[in-house]
């Protein structure tokens, strides 16, 4: 990398890996959803059970007994474990289908460049070593000799996306 060269890495595998992920683009939108399913229904049993302690506690403290289930015959517990069956399923719903998008690209090794929602260790590996990467050296073909290549602003995940 020093001296303004750069290395250049010809990964093979890449025009499968980006026709597959074209081809199964609802398969990436209904793992997307299911997430944000999954987010809501962790959020609102995150809520329950402060609404929960908070009821406990203020029971505590006006001398009766602590109860999780504010006092309302098991109501709110009922609400909860609810709320946990539905987060149970929306998990099992998301394993199947992330492993299904997963077989898309190859019954057993998956993507080449991910594994689950990270980067593999070899997309590290060609983040960390290649300059630049392409399918096939002739993609090149079209390019000046002369041109320049920048490289991406590296973000945190605090960077934010503005």
């Amino acid at each position: 990398r020093a001296g303004g060269r750069r290395t250049m890495l010809v990964v093979p595998e890449l025009d499968k890996e980006i026709a597959v992920r074209a081809e199964h683009v609802h398969l990436r939108e209904r793992i997307a959803s299911t997430r944000a399913r999954l987010h809501a229904l962790e959020t609102e049993l995150a809520t329950l059970e402060v609404q929960a302690l908070d009821k406990a506690g203020r029971a505590e403290r006006l001398g009766g007994a602590p109860c999780l289930d504010g006092g309302q015959g098991g109501e709110d517990a009922s609400k909860r474990d609810a709320v946990r069956a539905q987060l149970d399923a929306a998990k099992a719903d998301l394993a199947q289908q992330v492993l299904d998008y997963h077989r898309c690209f190859h019954p057993t090794w998956g993507q080449l460049f991910k594994t689950g929602y990270q980067n593999s260790r070899f997309a590290q590996q060609v983040e960390d070593y290649a300059c630049l990467y392409t399918s096939r050296a002739s993609n090149l073909a079209a390019v000046s000799p002369n041109a320049r290549f920048h490289t991406l602003v590296d973000l945190m995940p605090h960077d934010g996306h503005h």
